[in-house]
């Protein structure tokens, strides 16, 4: 019994690289044995899930100055980065059916809605504090506070296809299987940013500046799936990734002193960008019935190459904006708890 076992371990890893052949039709296929026909597992075909996501953020955005002490730019009072966003909450939900010869699709959505940050800085007279750059002197009279305010809200939708590269039992009854994925993801992220400049006289007027963003990611992802299954408890963990092309746009709104002068119009640019999607899940499950679940898990996503919208505001004085700031980065983590049921 002991050179069995060490033979199959041994030929699980060329096993494992035979069935990510066969996916990508490179083997005849070969029907593996399916969870029905051995008659232990619970021979669902469906299944589906919705979760409450409960997430924190961390931004990969530029560090540019947004306000500075007047006669000293090198102390930065207020910076892209200083707004920090709290965890926030959103959903995740997927459907998806297996065939009998264990290949099967899935499609799924993922929202984090009313996401919002917001920093503040003051200043006392003697000293006051302005934009930087050639429109600083121009937008506040001797400023005394500043307020930046940052919403974001990200939507995404996937479909996939998958095969049961392994699966099998043990003599404890705990099934375990391991899914190859392949499929198309799409993450929109929109946000807008508001910079506040206030004069020193407490009956001035605010001095706004609002800038806004638009990111719509299309590309193809891959993944893995295990899952872990024994009575009525079951371990399920998920690694994702997406190359996607991105269509960035920014837009800029009017930009008037604090006398109410022009001083730049409203503008908008559009760009185009290579980005990335990570996305990590570990879960526990408990079958309340043969159907239904309860789910709990941790969860890490990245998103790489897009355009946050602190970055795009821009101080210079010759004319309209007609470039986007790309390249930021957001990373979310946070818990997620929900239903699931396979049926």
């Amino acid at each position: 019994m002991t050179s069995i076992a060490v033979t199959a371990r041994a030929l699980r890893w060329p096993c494992l690289l035979a069935a990510v052949f066969q996916v990508a039709g490179a083997l005849p296929h070969h029907r593996p044995a399916r969870a029905a026909d051995l008659g232990t597992y619970p021979a669902w075909t469906s299944y589906g899930l919705t979760e409450a996501l409960i997430m924190g953020r961390d931004n990969q955005a530029a560090n540019q100055p947004l306000v500075v002490e007047v006669g000293n730019p090198d102390n930065v009072l207020l910076s892209g980065k200083d707004a920090q966003f709290p965890f926030g909450g959103g959903v995740r939900a997927f459907y998806g059916a297996r065939n009998p010869d264990q290949a099967g699709w899935e499609i799924g959505y993922f929202g984090l809605y009313g996401q919002h940050a917001d920093a503040a800085t003051t200043i006392a007279p003697p000293l006051f504090l302005q934009a930087p750059g050639p429109l600083g002197d121009s937008l506040t009279d001797q400023g005394e506070a500043a307020t930046l305010a940052w919403n974001s809200t990200i939507n995404g939708a996937e479909a996939n296809v998958f095969r049961t590269a392994t699966e099998w039992s043990d003599q404890r009854g705990a099934w375990r299987t391991i899914d190859w994925l392949v499929g198309f993801r799409y993450v929109s992220v929109e946000e807008s940013a508001l910079l506040n400049l206030k004069s020193c006289d407490c009956e001035g007027p605010y001095v706004p500046y609002g800038v806004r963003t638009s990111n719509n990611m299309f590309g193809g992802q891959v993944g893995t799936r295990g899952r872990l299954t024994w009575e009525r408890w079951a371990f399920e963990g998920w690694a994702k990734a997406g190359l996607m092309g991105t269509l960035e746009r920014q837009s800029q709104d009017a930009l008037v002193d604090y006398l109410g002068v022009l001083q730049r119009p409203a503008s908008s640019s559009a760009a185009t960008e290579v980005g990335f999607i990570g996305d990590i899940n570990l879960s526990t499950i408990y079958r309340l019935t043969d159907t239904w679940g309860i789910r709990a898990g941790y969860n890490l996503i990245w998103i790489g190459g897009v355009a946050l919208a602190p970055d795009q505001f821009s101080f210079a004085a010759d004319g309209p904006i007609t470039t986007v700031a790309n390249g930021g980065g957001i990373f979310l983590h946070g818990a997620s708890l929900g239903l699931e049921a396979r049926w």
